[in-house]
């Protein structure tokens, strides 16, 4: 008689998203170099009268990570977060005393902790790994510990297939930890700078604003993986200035291909931005005037040892192409200290806000990209958020990001490099929301904006003003869009490809922004009650009769059979 094979318990959605949540997060430390602890997930101890556990522990030299994992729904996280305050507190108040409990309470953390470094020297950060969005306000009560949120999650598992080992220095910036902080740098509390030989640039030859200085010099491959930053979209830095495209990893294993077959230097040169405390010096030491040089003048630069201070503006893939760890390493590791790169750096003046470092770099990196090749539509749009934020088209692409935060698109719209299944928003913004938001036309919502001050707006110096537009175009949009999906049955509502003629598509969007053009340029009533009652019999639309990009045809056959006849 055959035996009976058994069956796998069939895994429940709920402890599927739970595994793969972790696995995603601890994809991230591991490519990036850290050693997960054995033998200590979501074991229970008790510190000083405070009972826990922690789901995961990671390593590296003196810097230890504790991990909660979470995928409790965001209306319900401060349940679960608030009562672990007291003891994060705790630990973090007590660091080197509870690396000593850990080690007598887990061997196995013992064992795997470096104990060249003794506790006191150690580095502890508590990252809550929550699958769901936390609060700002939960996040403000509880400011002692890391969200490595899951978008953050997946940003730093794209760097860290892509770059393995070296993703490690961005990881430490985000977590708060300073060079030297980290490893044997801790000890030797060096955080000074290092020295290269280049050449600066007079004013007069490069015709840059007062108090930019611009230089040329040679750097190894490793010493900017540790100095780095690449303002990418979906990154983790608080600011409005992320716009370069994520890092490809088909595209540094076809450079480190090239690096390992041919060993050659690339020769052509990486453009950074440098920190307004690089130093220069003359050829006798003293720290060099550059307003005074009428020539170019060899000069020594002296770039400090810190993570995150050496903005990549062109040349990312060529720098990381030379990462630790992964493909080809052991011929790569040695070109990483023995080659070096050419580079033209751009120093900061002194008295540059970060807000004007932004937009520098954005300006910089388009006028790179323009002149060699045409950027891509998104980016130049991500860019236009920075250096025109009055712009017809920055306007519409604020806007739909404001209709991706909250009314009925909420979420359809694609947010990160991951939402391969989201709807795009190029085509919405520049076909879409531009024409709608105008400053100027009998068909743009700034007609009906009954405003005192508005055509202030066309000033371009009143964010405040701006941003009740914005506000206002948000509603406009939103009651036409929650008109349509109130007259809509479920099913079409969706972005399923199974559903013929479905809703969220790129062109039946479109085709209700054109449609509400229509209703403004000829005198309709604009509220949520008179939509509604007009788009009454919006089911029996025939929308997969447009195709692609059809949406202008779609807009006017809408408004023609719903709105035109009458008012």
């Amino acid at each position: 008689m055959a035996k009976k094979t058994k069956r796998r318990k069939k895994v429940s959605p709920e402890e599927l998203e739970k595994r793969n949540h972790r696995k995603d997060v601890r994809a991230v430390f591991r490519n990036a170099g850290f050693t997960k602890v054995l033998s200590v997930s979501d074991k229970e101890f008790t510190f000083n009268g405070h009972t826990s556990d922690f789901d995961d522990v990671f390593v590296y030299q003196n810097v230890i990570l504790f991990l909660e994992y979470t995928t409790t729904k965001s209306s319900k996280i401060r349940d679960h977060l608030k009562p672990k305050k007291l003891i994060y507190d705790e630990i973090l108040s007590n660091s080197s005393s509870f690396i000593e409990f850990f080690e007598n309470k887990f061997s196995k953390f013992k064992e795997t902790r470096d104990q060249y470094y003794d506790p006191i020297q150690c580095q502890i950060r508590i990252l809550y790994c929550s699958k769901n969005s936390v609060s700002p306000k939960y996040k403000e009560q509880i400011s002692t510990i890391s969200y490595f949120d899951y978008p953050l999650v997946k940003y730093f598992k794209n760097v860290a297939e892509a770059v393995k080992k070296s993703a490690r220095f961005e990881i430490f910036s985000f977590l708060g930890l300073s060079n030297n902080e980290v490893g044997k740098d801790s000890i030797n509390s060096s955080n000074g700078s290092e020295d290269y030989q280049g050449s600066i640039l007079p004013h007069s030859y490069s015709n840059f604003d007062y108090g930019y200085k611009v230089i040329s010099f040679y750097i190894d491959p490793l010493s900017l993986l540790h100095r780095s930053y690449v303002l990418r979209r979906d990154g983790w830095k608080d600011q409005a200035g992320v716009y370069q495209r994520m890092i490809s990893k088909g595209k540094i294993n076809n450079i480190r291909k090239y690096l390992n077959s041919k060993e050659r230097v690339f020769i052509n040169n990486i453009i950074v931005t440098l920190p307004s405390d690089t130093k220069l010096l003359n050829n006798n030491g003293n720290t060099l005037n550059p307003n005074t040089l009428t020539k170019t003048e060899p000069v020594t630069i002296q770039i400090p040892k810190r993570y995150n201070v050496i903005g990549l503006i062109d040349g990312q893939h060529r720098v990381f192409s030379y990462h630790e760890g992964g493909l080809y390493d052991e011929k790569i590791g040695k070109l990483r200290e023995k080659q070096n790169l050419l580079v033209t750096g751009i120093i900061y003046p002194d008295t540059i806000i970060d807000q004007d470092k932004t937009k520098f770099e954005a300006n910089l990196f388009l006028e790179i990209n323009s002149n060699q090749s045409n950027a891509k539509s998104d980016i130049k749009q991500a860019i236009g958020l920075i250096l025109k934020p009055f712009s017809s088209e920055s306007i519409a692409k604020a806007l739909i990001n404001k209709l991706n935060n909250n009314g009925p698109l909420e979420d359809n719209f694609e947010r990160h490099f991951y939402d391969k299944k989201k709807i795009k928003t190029t085509s919405i913004v520049s076909y879409g929301l531009k024409p709608l938001i105008k400053l100027g036309g009998d068909d743009s919502l700034y007609k009906i904006w009954n405003h005192p001050q508005k055509h202030e707006i066309k000033d371009e110096s009143d964010e405040k003003l701006l941003d009740e537009y914005l506000e206002f175009c948000t509603s406009q949009v939103n009651d036409f869009i929650a008109a349509a999906k109130d007259n809509l049955s479920s099913n079409k509502w969706t972005r399923s490809k199974e559903e013929k003629n479905k809703v969220l598509t790129t062109t039946a969007i479109n085709g209700f922004i054109i449609c509400l053009r229509q209703i403004i340029e000829n005198n309709h009533k604009t509220n949520f009650a008179y939509y509604k009652n007009k788009l009454k019999h919006l089911n029996s639309f025939d929308f997969s009769e447009y195709k692609s990009s059809q949406y202008g045809r779609m807009g006017r056959d809408i408004y023609n059979q719903y709105f035109a006849n009458n008012r």
